[in-house]
This record gives C-alpha cells, sequence and structure tokens, in this order.
C-alpha cells in the first residue's frame, strides 16, 4: 500500500518531520544480506547487508497506515504500513505493531462514532485520545 504519507529513512532518521504521530519507532534500520559471492582474492563478501542505528525514538505517521482515500476509504493498516523497504527494517518489530494497533484501533472508534471515513477524522482528537492513553508521540515523552 502507498499511503497518504511513506515513511523512509529521512524520517526514521530525523531529517523530515513526521506530520500526525501515531506512535514511535526506534529499532535499527536494517535488511539481511541479498547474496554471498566469492571475490576475485577468495574471500567471501556479503551483498545488500544494512545496519544504521537510528540516533532517537521517531515518529511514525498517521498518513502511513491509511491508504489515499480516493483509493480505498475506511481500511486501516497497522502492519503492512506505507513504508520503504529501508524504513520497514526498522519499523518491523513487533512492539510497533502494537503501538500502531492501539492507534488505529482507537481511530476506528472515532471514525465509526464521528460516521467519517477514517482518513476524514479529527487528527487533534485522536491525538488527544491517543496522550490520555499513555501512547507515546513525541521524543519529549519518551526520555
Amino acid at each position: 500500500m502507498v499511503g497518504a504519507e511513506v515513511m523512509t529513512e529521512h524520517e526514521t532518521l530525523s531529517k523530515r518531520a513526521v506530520k500526525q504521530p501515531i506512535g514511535m519507532g526506534s529499532y535499527t534500520l536494517d535488511a539481511h544480506n541479498v547474496q554471498r559471492y566469492i571475490t576475485s582474492d577468495g574471500s567471501v563478501q556479503n551483498e545488500g547487508d544494512v545496519g544504521i542505528g537510528t540516533p532517537q525514538p521517531y515518529r511514525i505517521s498517521y498518513g502511513a497506515i491509511v491508504p489515499k482515500k480516493h483509493e480505498c476509504n475506511n481500511l486501516l493498516v497497522p502492519v503492512c504500513i506505507s513504508a520503504s523497504h529501508i524504513a520497514y527494517g526498522s519499523i518491523r518489530m513487533e512492539p510497533v505493531f502494537m503501538i500502531l494497533g492501539q492507534s488505529a484501533a482507537t481511530a476506528a472508534v472515532q471514525a465509526i462514532a464521528s460516521k467519517r471515513a477514517v482518513q476524514d477524522i479529527d487528527y487533534i482528537r485522536l491525538r488527544v485520545r491517543l496522550f490520555e492513553d499513555g501512547q507515546r508521540l513525541e521524543l519529549s515523552q519518551v526520555l
């Protein structure tokens, strides 16, 4: 799914701001090697390894768990989120899935109660409720 927002390494490395955060991640950006090969000098080399530490916990956007409204109404995707391969290497951790699942459930309840599509809910209301429920949305809440 390509959502309303796409999480990339820029967001996970805090190089670009995240709009409408609904949770946080912090695991290393990692991807396992694609293959191993023998170099001309006979040594074994891995191809495709990625392992970049995130400098701090990063915010995950609500727009990354909802598709574009004109493509699909009322779908929340807290696991297979809209993210680049590199960003997903960090987001794919089970605790992050639980965080996003909680946020998605809260958004679903608000969409049903307000009789709106999940793409049209009031983000400020969602943010307030997530905060009341103990969800961490900002680095200052974590430290």
